[in-house]
């Protein structure tokens, strides 16, 4: 396993709902709703939004204001967009369909039907839906798409005749790619939608947006509290883009794989024959065409494999190994993501390396280093009767992952990801420690 939790789809309605219950409890930050910003001005000093609720004054703005962003359009950043591949409306809606579903509960139901092609999305797995179909680019949705419409539509593609679907809504957008030229003008930056943008084949739309500003928040607070320099800020693009022109690319090659392994149904007149004994070599063919999709629902290297090259990351002469699209490397090389493996407590439980990581961590092989202020540290062996050993690795596959000797050790950023790597012990190792925070903190 690559992480200590479960893979999960999740609707981002309530994924937001957590967020903002976690935030309410949190003195210094206020949340306000139905405020709209309206135009962003700046000085050396910091940036000024002006919001249909009056102006907000701040040193840094992160602008996740989505595909649509004012931020973005008034700071005049352009976007890189591809051609759609096609046009298709979501049609978000309310019905109980767990008769059919209870014993198949999928994430996606792909409907090749002669009346109807689309693709049902599970946001609950029972009651709320979302059903995607292409449409005509110029095509006016909402004369077209009506309730009654609707109804028809997905009771069709349902098979329910007397299906009373509660439609919420339906939304039109584009299978396309675009990315931000810029995602930082002076102490305003881009993340989310407002940076990047591409298809959901393949899920990593809102991942790659929470990933932005995890990558984002540590930086200013670093700089915030005087402990780095306004420098450190200028890693963030280097660092973000890279993952989001992979992420854009293989979005796009999902949604073709997803289009050619269609075509072939598209005609009426040829689904007619998918179950009869003369469409067998169609439905081989389709068959193939499925079999080409399986980099867009296995693809844990993409997820976990991206390794971070910037100012921000100290290099230790190693080369990082490759992960391809579904096998992921695990691997401490430096920018990497720090990679999940199970240790043992004093007490017997387990703990993943991931919950070890609390803003600087360092991970140190069998024996203690010094450390500096804020930086927390963790030593890890193979002997459990080892006093200096904080957490046991018992069948030394902790170090054998992250690639390091006895002595050695690996400084994590807040963000999880490695800032630097000892494989060895070095001379001074509280030297070395400092020395690596200091670099990555000037982004020198």
């Amino acid at each position: 396993s690559n992480s200590p939790e479960r893979l999960v789809s999740c609707a981002q309605d309530l994924i937001e709902a957590a967020l903002r219950d976690r935030v309410a409890g949190i003195p210094s930050v206020s949340v306000r709703f139905g405020v709209r910003v309206d135009d962003v001005t700046q000085d050396r000093h910091g940036a000024t939004l002006r919001t249909t609720d009056g102006e907000v004054r701040a040193r840094y703005v992160i602008a996740c204001d989505g595909a649509g962003s004012t931020v973005r359009e008034r700071l005049g950043v352009s976007l890189d967009r591809s051609e759609a591949l096609a046009t298709r409306a979501n049609i978000y809606f309310h019905a109980d369909l767990s008769e059919a579903t209870r014993r198949r509960p999928y994430i996606l139901w792909f409907i090749m039907a002669a009346q109807t092609q689309g693709i049902f999305i599970a946001l609950n797995g029972c009651d709320r839906w979302v059903y995607s179909v292409e449409v005509p680019a110029d095509l006016d949705i909402r004369s077209v798409f009506t309730d009654e419409h609707c109804t028809q539509l997905l009771r069709t593609a349902t098979g329910a005749p007397t299906l009373r679907p509660r439609v919420q809504g339906v939304l039109r957008w584009k299978v396309a790619m675009a990315i931000a030229d810029r995602w930082r003008v002076g102490n305003v930056f881009l993340a989310g939608d407002a940076a990047h943008q591409f298809p959901p084949m393949g899920g990593f739309g809102m991942n790659s947006g929470i990933q932005d500003v995890h990558n984002l928040a540590w930086k200013i607070d670093e700089v915030l509290r005087s402990q780095a320099e306004p420098a450190l800020l200028d890693t963030y693009q280097p660092e973000r883009r890279q993952v989001a022109e992979l992420n854009a690319q293989r979005s796009m090659v999902n949604a073709r794989n997803q289009q050619q392994a269609a075509a072939a149904l598209s005609d009426p007149a040829v689904l007619e024959l998918f179950d009869r004994p003369e469409g067998a070599e169609l439905r081989a063919r389709f068959a193939a065409g499925v079999a080409q999709q399986r980099d867009e629902f296995h693809s844990q290297g993409q997820i976990f494999g991206s390794v971070y090259t910037s100012a921000a990351v100290r290099p230790d002469g190693t080369v990082a190994p490759e992960s391809t699209i579904e096998r992921y490397v695990a691997t401490s090389h430096p920018g990497a993501r720090a990679p999940h493996v199970r240790l043992r407590r004093p007490d017997g439980s387990d703990v993943s390396t991931i919950g070890l990581v609390d803003g600087w961590t360092l991970l140190t092989a069998r024996v203690p280093w010094p450390a500096p202020a804020g930086v927390r540290t963790c030593t890890i062996g193979t002997d459990a009767d080892d006093a200096r050993v904080d957490l046991v690795d018992g069948d030394g596959r902790w170090a054998s992952v992250y690639g390091l000797a006895p002595g050695g050790a690996v400084l994590i950023r807040p963000d999880g990801h490695v800032g630097a790597r000892w494989t060895h012990a070095p001379v001074d190792p509280a030297a070395a420690v400092r020395d690596a925070l200091d670099r990555i903190r000037r982004s020198a």
